[in-house]
């Protein structure tokens, strides 16, 4: 697998267009990020990632509360940049 430069943050990736969203960006050779509330919801995404093999990761991101996403944004920078 080649390395993924580029770098793609979804919010609301449990469904309708963030999943589909996500599901373009990581199939055009983004590492993506799905992002949603509620991580309960993330079992579809996942399913279709871990079928085709795509490199996206579920986070927990609620774009009302700042502290999620700063918590967020902290994670996805210490994975790509430490």
């Amino acid at each position: 697998m080649k390395a993924l430069n580029n770098v793609a943050l979804v919010t609301g990736s449990s469904s309708s267009i963030g999943l589909e969203t996500s599901l373009l960006l990581v199939r055009a050779d983004f590492h993506t990020y799905a992002s949603m509330r509620n991580l309960k919801k993330s079992k579809n995404i996942t399913e279709i990632a871990n079928t085709e093999k795509l490199p996206l990761q579920v986070v927990h991101l609620d774009v009302n509360d700042d502290r999620s996403v700063k918590d967020a944004i902290d994670k996805i920078v210490a994975e790509k940049v430490g």
